[in-house]
């Protein structure tokens, strides 16, 4: 008997730890403390459509350094988030010593959180930088929206010389040709 009641927990515990395990920290606590959403969370794990654009974390931040390559944006780790079927997800993010709150309406229960630091607000490494949609890699949300027009233009970084003091970068010059004469 006693087996079987273990047994009985362990099918019961394991999708609350699979989900655990895959989602964000900010959502780890609702799989421990009502540890059926596991089952809810792996049903849509298996349901997840074969052609998803952003399967794995490494596709989702490869997408996020292309979406702001050349930037003052620099996304630095993604996470998976576990949104309710077709309800909207609305967070907070501090960016500049002000809170913008957005909502967004993903396609599919899975979203990535990109964080990052924006050079020339923060250099907090926690705040949202964009959110992507794990089945069409769609853009629900990019930081730079909410930035202003100063914000977006990082500042020029001058070339170190020797001596200390900046300077430019100097562009080679063509040397003369060696003499055919010995």
């Amino acid at each position: 008997m006693a087996a079987i009641v273990v047994v009985a927990l362990v099918v019961f515990l394991v999708p609350a730890f699979v989900a655990y395990r895959y989602t964000a920290p900010l959502q780890r606590g609702q799989f421990v403390t009502h540890p059926w959403r596991g089952w809810a969370f792996a049903w849509a794990a298996l349901a997840v459509p074969g052609n998803a654009e952003l399967k794995t974390s490494g596709m989702a931040l490869r997408k996020a350094d292309w979406l702001f390559k050349g930037t003052a944006v620099d996304p630095r780790e993604v996470q998976l988030l576990y949104v309710p079927k077709g309800k909207p997800y609305t967070f907070s993010n501090a960016i500049g010593g002000r809170t913008v709150t957005h909502t967004v309406v993903p396609r599919y229960r899975f979203v990535w959180q990109v964080q990052g630091v924006v050079d020339t607000v923060s250099k907090r490494s926690d705040t949202v930088v964009a959110l992507l949609d794990y089945a069409t890699g769609a853009v629900l949300y990019d930081v730079r929206d909410d930035l202003r027009p100063a914000d977006l233009v990082r500042e020029p970084t001058a070339t170190p010389s020797p001596s200390g003091s900046p300077q430019t970068e100097l562009k080679p010059t063509a040397s003369p040709a060696p003499s055919a004469t010995p």
